[in-house]
């Protein structure tokens, strides 16, 4: 390996300057000081960078402090794969001689693919700087005297063609009317086939990878995201099966409780993280090219369906597959896309492949057969099928013709990740009333269980007859009493229940809520939440103003919710009373009290005990944009008794920390109203952990 020692360097204009960092210029010009030029290298060049600091003289950035424990030494430079500076290619840094300076050489990166065990081509390492089309080196330090740079500065680095291929030219990608894509390029000469690569990933913590992956390899100058091998089948029900081995998280896993998996909040810094990138490396024998400039895809991936997300589909309640008339078809069903989100696709039916069971043809003295209705998503091949059970045999033919024509012109549409969806999908209410699908919110569900957030969903909504025929756990009274609680705890839309039961021979829970006396206008559950997500919404609008942090947005909810509302003493009186009746038929609250219990108090009356303080904070936060949660739990007051309390936790910053808002007013806790007391206090502070302990672990499966 020769060494490359840069005296000044100053780089030479060895290559013209991408046109990427001349856009970079002009959006941040201070951020950096970009020298003029690219330096040429060859292949297995070392790079040396004369200074006389030590390595353990520089100062060190924050990135470096954060990651102290596995690196002892400042980092003084480093290399990206992009002019955007994002890709950190992680490449080695050591001192070269006694002092003659610092040495930079590539850490390994390979291509690989699902098929291949050995590596297909190093992308850096091993050989030399790998096949990049161009590097980015920053120096981070002055390298007279080891303090950091006020403008970092950037050269760019570009290895010679010596040796190789000429790279793939003038790539583009194009989507396809059938819901596929296809990239394409120039012919290079001397190749005999093409490796098609897909770049970037990011980890569960948010920091973005080169990981290049083989996603085909082929002899063509063009390759379409469809495409399969001559001895793989046609599979109707998977679309793009080439990038199916790649679609390694997915939306639809949202909500999974598997031990060791992503968490949701992993899962969205995944999912919404750079775009992926491809590019080609041309190919003969065991010669190959640098690669292709690269394109992003990312937008493209996420017009492009891979499979029906399943979850998605069981808790919106389309994955029936019979239906009694053709209007009960859905318009759309939720898919997987390639890049890993979940959007509504519209469903087209297809009259000439729909069919009546031939050996049970429908007539008046056998009424009974079915009609198969066939089905693709929008305008691809995917296919299935729905069961009719009745349908007019005279005019199927013309209504199928004419359920076609809606549909094509509906539109598809995204499809929420938090279970608050269904806006663009028909809805249909069944004859009993019996509310059986995921219904949509104005506001974002909040539980631990898809069982609870199911049934605040439809208690939003006013439904108080909620099948749970979908779910094995309701079989379990006490399970479901949990997520009924939870559901009520952790929404402020809900209101609050009076009574609960489940007729067991069609598993559908009844509920009792305590909104009809509540105020004077005898308010239906639908109306009271109405009610109370209208007002709530402008509450938000007034106090919360552009440019707030999280913080910020804290305050002035807890300053709105103690500036008008009154702790109810009188109300939680009654209800200790009533609650301490060992008697069941009296051990219920009367209408008149239950606003205090949830939302409903503060926005109809102006008064409430802790539970109502917790809720409207929740609902106001998550109004807001924040992450908040109700904690429940006991507590030991001034004067030594204990009770049970309500309070809230809330995402400032990144960090969780503890809201009282009812004790900041005041409330039961025996102290007079003192507003910021127990405002955004660290969950280890002394004035909580000697008081107050924690009543439900689930929320743990929250924070």
């Amino acid at each position: 390996m020769s060494i490359v020692t840069l005296a000044s360097f100053a780089l030479p204009s060895a290559a013209r300057a991408d046109d990427s960092v001349d856009q970079l210029k002009k959006n941040d010009p201070t951020a950096f000081e970009w020298l003029e030029g690219v330096q040429e290298v060859n292949q297995g060049d070392q790079l040396v960078i004369p200074t006389k600091v030590k390595l353990a003289d520089f100062e060190k950035r924050k990135s470096d402090e954060a990651d102290s424990k596995s690196s002892r030494f400042a980092t003084p430079f480093a290399v990206y794969s992009d002019a955007a500076l994002d890709v950190d290619l992680e490449f080695e840094i050591g001192t070269y001689g006694s002092s003659e300076g610092i040495s930079i050489s590539p850490s390994w990166i390979t291509l690989r693919s699902h098929s291949h065990a050995s590596p297909l081509a190093d992308i850096t390492g091993s050989s030399g700087w790998g096949l990049l089309p161009m590097y980015y080196l920053v120096q981070y330090n002055d390298l007279q005297t080891g303090k950091l740079l006020e403008h970092p500065i950037v050269r760019r680095i570009r290895v010679s063609d010596k040796g190789f291929l000429p790279r793939p030219q003038n790539i583009s990608v194009d989507e396809e009317d059938n819901g596929t894509f296809s990239v394409s390029w120039d012919p290079v000469e001397g190749a005999d086939s093409y490796y098609v690569v897909f770049l970037n990933s990011t980890d569960k913590d948010g920091k973005t990878r080169l990981n290049p992956r083989l996603v085909a390899s082929t002899n063509q100058t063009s390759w379409n995201s469809d495409q399969r091998a001559d001895d793989e089948p046609q599979r109707d029900r998977t679309l793009n099966t080439a990038l199916d081995a790649f679609l390694t998280v997915q939306e639809d896993s949202k909500g999974s409780s598997r031990e060791g998996w992503l968490t949701d909040e992993e899962l969205d810094r995944i999912l919404n993280s750079k775009g992926t990138q491809v590019a080609v490396i041309a190919k003969k024998n065991a010669k190959i090219s640098k690669m292709s400039d690269f394109i992003d895809i990312g937008n493209t991936l996420g017009n492009t369906p891979i499979r029906i997300a399943s979850n998605a589909q069981r808790q919106l309640g389309l994955d029936r597959w019979e239906f009694d008339n053709l209007s009960e078809l859905p318009a759309q069903i939720p898919v997987t896309m390639a890049d890993g989100h979940t959007r509504m696709q519209t469903l087209v039916v297809d009259p000439e492949k729909s069919w009546v069971e031939s050996s049970n043809p429908k007539t008046v003295k056998d009424p009974q057969a079915k009609l198969h209705v066939v089905y693709h998503i929008g305008k691809t091949r995917f296919t299935s099928s729905y069961i009719v059970n009745n349908f007019d045999p005279s005019t199927y033919t013309e209504d199928l013709q004419k359920l076609k024509k809606d549909q094509e012109v509906a539109n598809t549409g995204y499809f929420a990740s938090n279970l608050t969806y269904t806006k663009e999908v028909q809805k249909k209410e069944s004859n009993d009333n019996v509310a059986r699908t995921f219904p949509d919110t104005p506001v974002q569900v909040l539980g631990t269980t898809p069982l609870s957030k199911y049934i605040a969903a439809n208690l939003m909504n006013g439904y108080t007859d909620i099948s749970l025929a979908d779910f094995k756990e309701a079989t379990s009274s006490q399970r479901v009493w949990d997520a009924l609680e939870e559901a009520k705890d952790q929404n402020g839309l809900v209101p609050f229940i009076i009574d609960a039961n489940i007729s067991t021979n069609d598993m559908v829970l009844h509920i009792k809520l305590g909104t009809t006396g509540a105020t004077d206008q005898h308010l239906s559950p639908k109306d009271y939440s109405a009610q109370i997500n209208s007002s709530a919404d402008k509450v938000v609008a007034d106090i919360i103003k552009p440019g707030m942090d999280d913080a910020a947005k804290v305050r002035a909810i807890n300053s709105w919710i103690i500036a008008h509302t009154t702790y109810n003493y009188e109300s939680l009186k009654r209800t200790d009373e009533i609650w301490a009746n060992p008697d069941p038929k009296t051990h219920r609250l009367p209408p008149e009290l239950t606003p205090d219990h949830d939302a409903g108090g503060i926005f109809f009356k102006g008064t409430t005990v802790c539970e109502g303080y917790a809720n409207v904070f929740q609902l106001l936060a998550t109004k807001s944009g924040l992450s908040s949660v109700v904690v429940t739990g006991d507590v030991t007051r001034t004067n030594g008794s204990k009770s049970g309390h309500a309070w809230n936790q809330v995402k400032v910053n990144g960090t969780w920390k503890t809201v009282d808002t009812t004790w900041n007013d005041g409330g039961d806790s025996g102290d007079p109203a003192v507003e910021t007391k127990y405002l955004m206090i660290p969950n280890n502070d002394p004035l909580l952990t000697r008081n107050r302990v924690w009543k439900d672990p689930a929320l743990k499966k929250i924070l």
